[in-house]
Formats: C-alpha cells, sequence, structure tokens
C-alpha cells in the first residue's frame, strides 16, 4: 500500500507539522507496512523539522517559477493563470465546456502521471479550503482527479464560502472525493449554508491530536532542555502570537490594537506571580512567510516587567514545543494548533477565535469555554478569563485529560476506517 500525503504547505508553520506528525504516527501505528510518502513546498526545512524526507510540491514550483517571470509576457501568463487557470483544470477533469481543449502548462501534466504510482491521495486536513486563500487550493486534488486516484480528505476545517469561484471549485471537489472528514462541525454548518456539497462529508478530528509523545525516544537538544528547565523553574504560562492580516479587516480590528490588548493580559498574569513565554508556531525558517517571533518581540516593549517575558527565538519543531508546552501551567493562544499541541501534552489552553475552526475544536472537544472571541481580548475582558482559568487548574486539568482521550481514540479510529477503504480500493 502506497500514499502521499499532501495538501501541507510547509512544517515552518509547526501546527501544520503536527498535523501531518499526528497523521503519519498514526498511519505508522496502524499499518506499519504502508510506503507513505509526503510532499511539502519547502522540503528542506520540512525534512529537518519533521525528521523524515519530504519531497518538493512541483505545482508550487511551477507557479513560482510563473510568478518570478519578467516582462510583460509574464505579468499576462500571471493574469491569465490566476483568472482561468482553476476553469481549465476543472473542465479537463469533467470533460466538459471549451476550455477542456486548451493544453495544460507541462507541471500539471508531470504531476498527474506522477500520482499514478500511489494506492490513494490523502490531502492533510487544517484549515486548508479558506475562501481568501483562493481557488488554487484545489489544485492537487483535480490533478488526483485527473490520474483516477482516489482522494482522501483528512481532518479539515473548510470555508468561509464568499467567493463564487472558489464554491464552485469546492462544490465539485467536495463532492468528488471519497471522503471530506471535518474536524469540527462548524465547517459544515458553512457548508450548508452555502449550499456546497456535504454527500461525502464525515466528521473526525484534528490530526495533531494524534501526535504520540515519543517519552521513550525524545532528546531535548541544548535549547530545548534550556526552556524546559525555565518553565519548570517558575510558574509559568506561554502564549502565542501572529500577524492577523489577512483576517484583520474581516475581524474590523488592526494589528496595533491586538498587540496592545495581548500585552495588557501578559501583564496581569505577570501581576498574579508567574513568568510568561512567548512561543511561535510559526517562523521565517526556508522563506515561510509568516514569522511570530517578531510580533512577539514587538509586544515585549509594551510589556511592564520585560524581565518576566520571555521570547523563544529557537527554531523548533511541533514536537519539542509540544514537550515545553506540557511544562507549562497554560497556554494562551492565538495560534490555534500551539492550544491543541499544549492540551495533546496535557496542559489546558485558551484558543482566541480569529477564524471559526477554534471554536469548533474546543466545541468538539467537549471544552466551549476554552475558547474565546477576540473581541474579548480586544474590550479587556480576556484579563479576568484568564486569572479565573488559573484559579481553577486541578479541575480543568482533570477535565482536559478525559477530553483529549476520546479525542485521540476518535481520530485513531477516523485513520483505520481511511487505511481500510484503501485496502479496500487496491
Amino acid at each position: 500500500m502506497k500514499i502521499l500525503i499532501l495538501g501541507n504547505h510547509t512544517c515552518g508553520n509547526r501546527g501544520d507539522g503536527a498535523i501531518l506528525r499526528g497523521l503519519i504516527d498514526a498511519m505508522n501505528q496502524l499499518a506499519p507496512e504502508a510506503e507513505i510518502d509526503v510532499m511539502s513546498r519547502f522540503p528542506t526545512s520540512s525534512t529537518w523539522l519533521l525528521g523524515q524526507k519530504v519531497l518538493g510540491d512541483p505545482l508550487f514550483e511551477q507557479r513560482r517559477r510563473l510568478n518570478n517571470a519578467a516582462g510583460l509576457v509574464g505579468r499576462v501568463k500571471k493574469v491569465l493563470r490566476r483568472r482561468y487557470q482553476h476553469q481549465v483544470l476543472l473542465a479537463k477533469v469533467t470533460e466538459s465546456g471549451r476550455l477542456r481543449n486548451i493544453s495544460l502548462p507541462e507541471g500539471f501534466t508531470n504531476f498527474t502521471a506522477q500520482l499514478t504510482q500511489y494506492d490513494a491521495i490523502i490531502q492533510v486536513g487544517g484549515s486548508f479550503f479558506v475562501d481568501l486563500y483562493g481557488a488554487p487550493q484545489f489544485e492537487h486534488a483535480l490533478c488526483s482527479f485527473m490520474a483516477n486516484k482516489p482522494v482522501f480528505m483528512v481532518g479539515h476545517s473548510v470555508g468561509p464560502f464568499q467567493d463564487p469561484q472558489f464554491n464552485q471549485l469546492a462544490n465539485y471537489v467536495f463532492g468528488r472525493c471519497e471522503a471530506l472528514i471535518l474536524r469540527e462541525r462548524v465547517s459544515l454548518d458553512l457548508m450548508e449554508k452555502s449550499q456546497i456539497d456535504t454527500r461525502k462529508v464525515e466528521q473526525g478530528v484534528d490530526t495533531a491530536w494524534l501526535v504520540a509523545h515519543h517519552d521513550e525516544d525524545f532528546v531535548a537538544s541544548y535549547a530545548v532542555q534550556h526552556w524546559l528547565d525555565k518553565a519548570r523553574g517558575d510558574k509559568t504560562v506561554a502564549i502565542t502570537l501572529r500577524e492577523l492580516s489577512p483576517f484583520d479587516k474581516r475581524l474590523g480590528t488592526t494589528q496595533q490594537a491586538y498587540e496592545q490588548a495581548f500585552a495588557g493580559v501578559v501583564n496581569r498574569i505577570i501581576d498574579q506571580g508567574y513568568q510568561v513565554l512567548a512561543l511561535s508556531t510559526c517562523t521565517g525558517i526556508d522563506s515561510y512567510n509568516k514569522d511570530d517571533r517578531m510580533v512577539a518581540l514587538k509586544l515585549a516593549q509594551l510589556v511592564d516587567r520585560p524581565e518576566r517575558f520571555h521570547v523563544v527565538m529557537d527554531e523548533l519543531n511541533d514536537l519539542e514545543m509540544g514537550k515545553i508546552l506540557g511544562a507549562c501551567d497554560l497556554t494562551v493562544g492565538t495560534r490555534l494548533h500551539s492550544a491543541i499541541i499544549s492540551m495533546n501534552f496535557n496542559t489546558p489552553a485558551i484558543a482566541l477565535n480569529y477564524e471559526h475552526k477554534s471554536a469548533g475544536i474546543m466545541q468538539q472537544l467537549g471544552m466551549p469555554e476554552m475558547a474565546v472571541d477576540i473581541r474579548h481580548l480586544l474590550d479587556g475582558s480576556l484579563q479576568g478569563m484568564v486569572s479565573d482559568t488559573l484559579g481553577q487548574l486541578p479541575a480543568i486539568n482533570d477535565k482536559l485529560t478525559r477530553a483529549v482521550e476520546r479525542e485521540r481514540e476518535d481520530g485513531m479510529k477516523m485513520v483505520a476506517s481511511v487505511l481500510e477503504r484503501i485496502r479496500g480500493a487496491k
């Protein structure tokens, strides 16, 4: 059984790394005989962060070459691709319409041919199919259909659906795949409201819950051991930050307002006798376009007692972050997967909602109170919520242990079901 996992942009986003690692850990446990290939936009850094070989994404390389094309011809090609490429792909797959007669760029045909060696394609989960990210998100799935390969979409949040071209592709792809396994129920509501095909929808979990703790073989590096000692040596709250763009306009706020409000939360936590550790699930490693450490450094200028606020500048993978978060008392995460990683390593987490996914994940976990709308950060009320949470940690920890175990059990059943269907289709 040979399987390709694709759609994971880069492990430079440690949330994506955890999603990928959890799926691989589960598949290795349930089907040790399976041959699993992984594809990423940034294979060099992803190989290092994941600890196993990762293949480059040929569609991303093709897009990058086109974006770098110089002159008038290059600009025209970029405009045409943005407007029509996905329509051409859709016409090729459905074998309908005049656009089906247009030749595809060589990158698409080569990638489609590459897929023929696999028994199935798994489109790894996360918030991948979001209208703000655009129609190119569907390219891998459309090529997989052209190669006549079964596509399983595992552990996804999808939507919103506010763009007609995006909605057209979503309706076709989600209706044609073998399964669209959602990690929370809010996405299903969005699909139904936008009349997106839901026939292939199944309920599942975020695969980051399935990351094994690797207690037997984990060896802490010098940097990881330093932060473990720091977290264990004092009462510690971890935080994660981010640039809000492109969500800031939809949220009706600004980056400056977000950072000032978060500094208020940090100051309140420090006043209660805690040190604060700023970890980053996204860094600029290997040209990744987000670096949350820069946001943390700016926020540090707004903290009243900077000696109690520590910005982790080291390049850590998701497993190493899990070990450090597991040594903290609480995590307050703007990045959803910092909250999931934290809870998977037995530390409670408050997740800020800047997309529907955070609320949905916490609802599914059975702890909706741990998902807080970002307006509570902006109006200052999150400060009191964090304070109250710190006062209830023993009870929360007990509830969290049971909730995470249920989620892990459901996740293993989800992966086992996908593997069984792949075996049956061979």
